[in-house]
């Protein structure tokens, strides 16, 4: 099983090409860009990245067809592919971040809309735009040949919390981004996504199935679970309760979710203290949805990773905090060896 890293949107160019640099060295198999609002562009951040690394592939996460036509995503990516020598890829979701900054509208047919965003962008990628794309939601209504590509194809994933979402990219796409899938439910959620590469017109036999990870294990273990608990509010679906119910008990779930904007404000301040709920549920929460503690527990997360591999993951990403290098030094050292064979 391949490890990915994914940044933290305020890294700059400079940053982002010394951390890759050091990750193709480890072995890591791509490095993904945030695509957040009020933050460093997620393109155009990874170009010095892509001129100056060979093997390393790269890309955006997470763009929205609803923050930028499919036709615009699509020039971005091809543009990154050309440069780096055909090694762009990129994952296309809904949205959420960045579409509420902008108080933009989805429409009510999300997963056509992503299923016709990763089509027009693939067609484009192959040079099938030439008569254009005639969708429900999205068109390109001009003769678009692509006839400057010299590259290799870029690989389009798209991102899934849901089933239905799982299984249409799993018909169309390149791959799937599982998002933030313990290891507990990544079985279940797999066979969903390969239910959907079964249903494909011809056989596929490289289909990516990836998932974010966050990731927060430091020699310092008090520092990783601070670190963790900040960033709790975007794990699990947004903590649905029918995931941390894994974790909690009732009594503690409904505690949680009574102050969900609690972890939503202390994510914005940059707190590791959330009023009203005692630490201990929360640390319960940082050990079951990511990776979280000291040096220790290492072996028992590159098993909880293995778990991943046995439910047909191709792929990890893990999502670097603060320290991003000291991050990449544990996980090169450690974890690429303990994965090579998964």
């Amino acid at each position: 099983m391949d490890v990915d890293l994914i940044l933290e949107p305020d890294l700059n160019s400079q940053q982002i090409t010394e951390i890759g640099q050091a990750a193709e060295k480890y072995g890591i198999r791509a490095i993904w860009t945030s695509n957040y609002f009020a933050h460093w562009d997620a393109f155009l951040s990874l170009v010095p990245l892509a001129q100056t690394t060979s093997k390393l592939k790269m890309g955006p996460l997470a763009v929205s067809p609803f923050e930028m036509h499919p036709l615009k995503i699509a020039n971005s990516l091809l543009s990154l592919n050309e440069m780096s020598g055909g090694r762009a890829q990129i994952a296309v979701g809904a949205g959420e971040g960045n579409v509420t900054a902008m108080d933009l509208k989805k429409p009510k047919k999300q997963v056509l809309a992503i299923r016709e965003a990763i089509e027009i962008i693939k067609l484009a990628g192959s040079g099938g735009l030439k008569t254009g794309y005639k969708g429900e939601i999205f068109n390109v209504n001009l003769p678009c040949a692509y006839d400057w590509l010299t590259a290799p194809a870029p690989k389009v994933y798209g991102t899934a919390y849901r089933e239905m979402m799982m299984r249409m990219e799993g018909r169309v796409a390149d791959g799937c981004f599982i998002g933030c899938t313990p290891p507990e439910v990544a079985d279940a959620a797999a066979k969903q996504v390969l239910t959907g590469v079964n249903r494909r017109d011809e056989p596929v036999d490289d289909f990516s199935i990836n998932t974010f990870w966050g990731w927060h294990i430091k020699e310092d273990a008090e520092a990783a679970f601070r670190e963790s608990r900040r960033e709790l509010p975007w794990r699990a679906r947004l903590l649905d309760p029918n995931m941390i119910n894994m974790y909690l008990n009732d009594e503690e779930v409904k505690l949680v979710r009574d102050n969900y904007e609690a972890y939503v404000d202390s994510y914005f301040t940059r707190s590791d203290n959330v009023p009203g709920v005692p630490v201990d549920v929360s640390n319960r929460l940082c050990e079951g949805l990511t990776s979280t503690g000291g040096l220790d527990v290492l072996d028992r997360e590159i098993e909880r990773f293995k778990v991943f591999g046995k439910a047909g993951l191709t792929e990890v990403a893990l999502r670097l905090h603060d320290d991003p290098m000291d991050g990449l030094k544990i996980i090169g050292e450690k974890v690429i060896p303990a994965l090579r064979d998964v």
